[in-house]
């Protein structure tokens, strides 16, 4: 029976979408898959734990009777139903991808014995949708009539006629079109919509105190697509909670938590309190967890021994890495950081711990879309009236589960992602084929990979093309004979004959691909990607894919099946450097395959336009091109530390060379969505982009900064932060900031490194000159007189004379003013005047040269001065007169017993300079600019790496150096009309 040419759209490229397609082409039909993100595997990719699958071959292979009854009785015939045919589903899908040899049994929470289905490394969601990702995207580059796969198509509305769903509108790359056919709904939950109107907000308002698991892809939008049309809901006010998703330092309040994988509570973690005390049973349901956890008293910790973490080893390295757990020593070491006496006797003493902070958190979905469960209805929509909606289906948590008590038990949502995945295939599929298996899934994978890009073109033999003697049918081959031709026809393809290809023109220098091909074992491991040659050898165990989605392509150009699964920049952004843990480039392939459209980072070929690019300059919608890549800034322009003209003046435009000059390697790459919710979008690569003319600015070395707030909130957090760093910046000195070369580079930490200590250095001068000259004469030459005494220190203390015999505190000063002063203009030289003066790129450069105009005239009018007067004043023994601080005397004694000493009589100096208005005038003029200079340049020091302040700390911390600027301008300010407005005091002088 050949395949049917009707096509069913699935909705949704998660676990229960890829299964239902998997069955789907099977049972001979054609299916188009639409996927609103750039990447199939939805939520299930992320999944943790595994699946619930009782009686699977696993426990067959280690003795382990079990028929599920627990729980088949949880809830009623359809949990009975899952329990009993779910197991049977995964098993199919597994096989047919080809993942058994990665699979392990684990004993989970909710379970009474080990039946669940867990991976040997990596997440069991990633292993298991990526091989699907692969498969089917093997099956749809050879057989695109059979199987197209489209990427960041939104479902915009389901097209109906006569009360049948008779497709689908929807939005590809921002152009709207229709499909026709049947169409299964696997659009997943609800659980990451908070926004105003959404089924959260609506439906399940009690659950919008909790933080979530699931990201800003799972909302709700086949139940809304459902609804629209007049389908049924049901239980759109149940959501399941998660007992483990992880409170990281820092981000207490961050909506978005990792859940941790109850992996490790099977493996004998517990819970704890914030006394140290366990308070539910480890392996009890989701549901009974975080009911326990509502009479407890919070914070709770995940904690599990160091042998314990044995049996999920990846998981707690993962982990802990990732900071997500943290390591104590013994349980009194974790007691003491708690400030309790003692951890629950449950807890070995003496023993190495790992310890996650938890939370509740919204998890999964089991409200949704009704959907029949019985024989005609099975895998349908129904409507309000309970009547299927012909042409409708759906699948995953798009739909409303009847069994509430199993779904809180671990692994059970995603078995009833591939059970109702392949129930709603094949109940399409009865309308189109009658139900008929048309071609084994594994028998079209085995054709799907005799690719025709990878057969040699020729006339055969008679001989050549009969099989061989001893060769099998493909019915007859095991599974292990089976998985073993597909990966052999992976790695080499099938000659079709023997007759040479017509020679290719000559491939551009670089590796050449014969040599590719020979590091195809997984010791020497190499791939192709867009052109480029990686060594993926060490990336093979922490790939978190799992090993087979590269193993399969070892010696091979992989850029097409890359591109289907990754965001553009993926590879890009896990490069290592030779000898690393991790993906390292080799260099250019000779004769490299084209990139796919919308993969790759290889300027010049496919992808997006610069026409297109350019079509995005309104501030509602702002687009940039940087290093080859189309990046979306509209929600960054808000947020982004450098204003938002820097971003503006280049929206539609290519902005690599300026990008480059100013920031150092991977900044956009750390700030990038979904780890910054406002962060910049990578919309792919772009075609005829500019390559880079200017290496990139020069890295700071820094770690970046926190996130969250650094475990102390509020403005005493931003205080203590603020405090801390500007110490540490003060004590690191100017000197080792990387700046001092035979030649000068525009390393920002020169910049940053020298305005702490200047600003520090203003605000002690400030307030000295300030209380001086409200003071009067005595206090005012005191102050001056604090810093000549320290000329002892001249030229450290060798050099006495000439520009070295200043004092060492004024040579630093001088050092850090030169340093700030050139890396300044070094900066401004390399970026500002590639701007116009109208983007506001030149304000800091502009307002920096009046400053040093500003400071040249005030050294020549004070500390250097040739108008200079001289009088006599007791100084304090020890530099600060301490027994008059309660009497506002501070730089100089009243005790006669002190020797007079003939200072500078800087109060008659700046009197006579600031009773004139014109110079008083100018004074003003230029501590505005100064204001404005700090104001700016504030701004752009705080979200710095080198400053290292906790982001949620950042917005404070910029308003009180505001205020402490706007403090400073005003002192200033006063002195200067304080005195042209008091009396003259008068000053005895000296010779």
């Amino acid at each position: 029976m050949a395949p049917t040419n009707a096509r069913v759209i699935v909705v949704g490229g998660g676990l229960a979408g890829l299964s239902a397609a998997c069955e789907l082409l099977e049972r001979g039909c054609n299916v188009t898959i639409l996927e609103k993100e750039e990447n199939l595997g939805g939520n299930s990719s992320k999944a943790t734990t595994g699946i619930a699958a009782p009686g699977n071959s696993l426990q067959a292979a280690a003795g382990i009777t079990d028929d599920g009854s627990d729980l088949a009785s949880l809830d009623g015939p359809e949990g009975s139903a899952l329990v009993k045919v779910g197991p049977q589903d995964m098993q199919w899908l597994t096989k047919i991808l080809g993942v058994d040899s990665e699979l392990v049994l684990r004993l989970t929470p909710g379970h009474k014995t080990a039946r669940t289905i867990g991976t040997k490394t990596h997440f069991p969601g990633a292993v298991i949708t990526y091989a699907a990702i692969h498969v089917l995207q093997q099956v749809s580059n050879v057989k695109p009539d059979r199987l197209e796969i489209v990427a960041n198509a939104k479902v915009t509305k389901l097209l109906t006629s006569a009360n049948k769903v008779t497709g689908v509108e929807v939005m590809v790359n921002g152009a709207v079109t229709t499909m026709f056919g049947p169409v299964i709904l696997a659009t997943g939950g609800f659980a990451g919509d908070y926004g105003p109107g959404s089924i959260l907000a609506t439906m399940a308002k009690t659950y919008m105190g909790y933080p979530t698991t699931n990201d800003e892809r799972a909302s709700g939008d086949g139940v809304k697509l459902g609804k629209d049309i007049g389908a049924g809901t049901a239980n759109l006010d149940t959501v399941q909670l998660t007992p483990t998703a992880a409170v990281m330092q820092g981000q207490a309040d961050a909506q978005f938590k990792v859940v941790v994988s109850d992996a490790i509570s099977g493996a004998g973690a517990k819970l704890i309190d914030a006394n140290g005390k366990c308070f539910c049973e480890e392996l009890s349901s989701a549901q009974d967890r975080v009911e326990a956890m509502a009479t407890s008293k919070p914070p709770f910790r995940l904690v599990i021994t160091e042998e314990q973490a044995k049996s999920v080893e990846w998981l707690v390295n993962f982990y802990t890495q990732r900071k997500v757990m943290q390591t104590y020593s013994s349980a009194s070491a974790l007691a003491s950081e708690m400030r309790v006496k003692g951890l629950d006797p449950a807890i070995a003493p003496g023993v190495k711990l790992f310890v996650a902070t938890v939370t509740p958190a919204l998890y999964t979905c089991s409200g949704g879309l009704t959907t029949g469960w019985q024989q005609a209805q099975a895998g349908r929509v129904l409507n309000q009236s309970g009547k299927a909606i012909e042409g409708l289906f759906a699948a995953g948590e798009a739909t409303s589960t009847p069994f509430v008590k199993l779904w809180a038990v671990c692994g059970i949502p995603l078995l009833y992602a591939i059970y109702s995945g392949r129930m709603a295939g094949r109940a399409v599929a009865s309308g189109i084929t009658n139900g008929d298996a048309v071609q084994d899934l594994r028998d079209l994978i085995i054709s799907s990979i005799t690719s025709p890009a990878k057969v040699a073109q020729g006339e055969m033999s008679p001989s050549e093309a009969a099989p061989a003697a001893d060769e099998k049918p493909l019915e007859q081959l095991s599974m292990e004979e089976l998985v073993a031709k597909v990966k052999d026809l992976l790695a080499n393809g099938a000659v079709a004959g023997a007759a040479a290809a017509p020679a290719a023109p000559a491939a551009p220098s670089g590796i050449p691909m014969d040599e590719v091909k020979k590091h195809n074992k997984k010791e020497d491991a190499w791939i192709v990607i867009n052109g480029d040659v990686i060594d993926v050898t060490k990336w093979i165990p922490i790939h978190p894919g799992g090993e087979q989605a590269i193993v399969a392509y070892l010696g091979q150009d992989a850029s097409d099946e890359w591109n289907m699964i990754h965001k553009a920049g993926t590879i890009e952004k896990n490069l290592v450097a030779e000898g690393g843990n991790g993906a390292v480039k080799k260099g250019k392939l000779g004769g490299a395959a084209a990139p796919a459209a919308g993969g790759g980072a290889v300027a010049g070929g496919g992808g997006l336009t610069m026409d297109e690019v350019s079509k995005h300059t309104a501030e509602s919608d702002v687009w940039i091109v940087i290093n080859g890549h189309a990046w979306d800034v509209t929600k960054w322009l808000a947020v982004h530390p450098g204003g938002t003209q820097a971003i503006t003046g280049y929206a539609g435009k290519d902005a690599t060379d300026e990008w480059n000059m100013i920031h150092k390697p991977g900044t956009i790459e750390k700030n990038m969505f979904p780890a910054n919710p406002n962060g910049p979008v990578d919309k792919g690569a772009v075609s005829g982009a500019a390559v880079s003319a200017v290496a990139a600015a020069p890295a700071d070395d820094e770690d970046p900064a926190p996130s969250g707030n650094g475990g102390i909130s509020g403005p005493i957090g931003a205080l203590v932060f603020l405090g801390i760093n500007i110490v540490k910046m003060l004590l690191r000195t100017v000197f080792l900031t990387g700046n001092f070369k035979f030649n000068l580079d525009n390393n920002r930490k020169g910049t940053i490194r020298s305005a702490c200590f200047l600003l520090t250095f203003t605000i002690v001068h400030v307030a000295g000159n300030f209380v001086g000259m409200i003071k009067g004469p005595l206090e005012a030459n005191g102050e001056g007189y604090f810093f000549d005494r320290l000329a002892w220190t001249g030229g450290f203390g060798i050099w006495k004379e000439g520009p070295l015999g200043m004092s060492v505190v004024e040579l630093y000063l001088a050092a850090a003013l030169c340093l700030h002063v050139s890396v300044a203009l070094k900066r401004s030289w390399d970026i500002s005047l590639n701007y116009t003066i109208g983007t506001g790129r030149w304000n800091m450069l502009l307002s920096g040269l009046t400053i040093l105009f500003f400071l040249t005239i005030h050294l020549a009018d004070i500390r250097f001065s040739t108008k200079m007067t001289y009088t006599m004043l007791r100084p304090p023994t020890y530099f600060v007169a301490f027994p008059g601080v309660l009497e506002g005397r501070v730089f100089y004694e009243t005790d006669e017993s002190i020797p007079l000493v003939r200072v500078r009589d800087i109060y008659s100096r700046e009197v006579e300079l600031f009773k004139d208005v014109g110079t008083s005038m100018l004074y003003t003029a230029c501590i505005v600019v100064f204001w404005a200079h700090m104001l700016i340049g504030w701004k752009k020091l705080v979200p710095a790496d080198a400053m290292q302040i906790p982001k949620d700390h950042v917005r404070v911390v910029t308003w009180l150096g505001w205020v402490a600027s706007t403090a400073i301008v005003s002192m200033y300010l006063s002195v200067v009309w304080f005195t042209y407005f008091a009396p003259i005091q008068q000053v005895e002088h000296v010779a």
